[in-house]
């Protein structure tokens, strides 16, 4: 019998996303003319699941969670019934009123922003993000009291950006994680967007900038 505190499950809630990352699995499909996987979790099957596991990640490998239609719904299960909850997103077409709704559904939930470079150049990796307002949405959470993680990938236009990235989570309360990517792991293959510091070409643990 698996221990209780060890009852967790990661998950893609959605097969919807509006971003175009190159690297993403979504991108994988797209380009063989295949049919995305998966559907969007009903409230009816996460409550059925949330009586087994003690704690939830909403993380894509081929979606973002803020695009299943109950996000706010799961989240408060989530209160209600006590379990751990993190989100991970990197899409950002949501207004800033259903970000507040969402985010008031559950102050506890964590969140993981994936913002890769400074707001105003993270398009150049997350095709079709809007980085400035998704980082305003993360302050907005922070002003909450809501636990947020800035995970920025570092790549050749955002390697000489760590400095001032710091300093705008330390003045936000917000814990920044820079990160390296897999992408690197092909060989050497010619990549514009390969980190020029050979620190960044090996996915290790991050490095976490500041905790709050």
């Amino acid at each position: 019998m698996i221990p209780t505190y060890k009852r967790t499950c990661t998950m893609d809630i959605s097969h919807l996303c509006t971003l175009e990352c190159p690297k993403c699995m979504r991108q994988w499909f797209k380009n063989r003319n295949q049919t995305i996987p998966g559907n969007n979790l009903t409230i009816e099957q996460f409550e059925k699941l949330s009586d087994y596991f003690t704690g939830f990640s909403f993380c894509g490998q081929i979606s973002d969670p803020i695009f299943n239609p109950h996000l706010k719904e799961l989240l408060t299960i989530c209160k209600t019934k006590n379990k751990t909850v993190s989100v991970h997103t990197a899409a950002s077409q949501r207004p800033e009123k259903w970000w507040n709704d969402v985010f008031d559904a559950n102050t506890n939930a964590r969140w993981m922003f994936g913002i890769d470079g400074l707001p105003y150049e993270s398009f150049l990796h997350r095709k079709n993000q809007d980085g400035e307002h998704l980082f305003n949405m993360m302050c907005l959470a922070r002003s909450k009291g809501i636990k947020c993680v800035w995970q920025y990938i570092v790549f050749s236009y955002n390697e000489d950006h760590l400095e001032e990235a710091s300093k705008l989570a330390d003045d936000n309360g917000i814990i920044l994680r820079f990160m390296a990517s897999s992408r690197w792991n092909d060989g050497n293959k010619p990549d514009p967007m390969k980190p020029k510091n050979p620190k960044w070409w090996t996915v290790r643990p991050w490095e976490t900038k500041k905790d709050v």
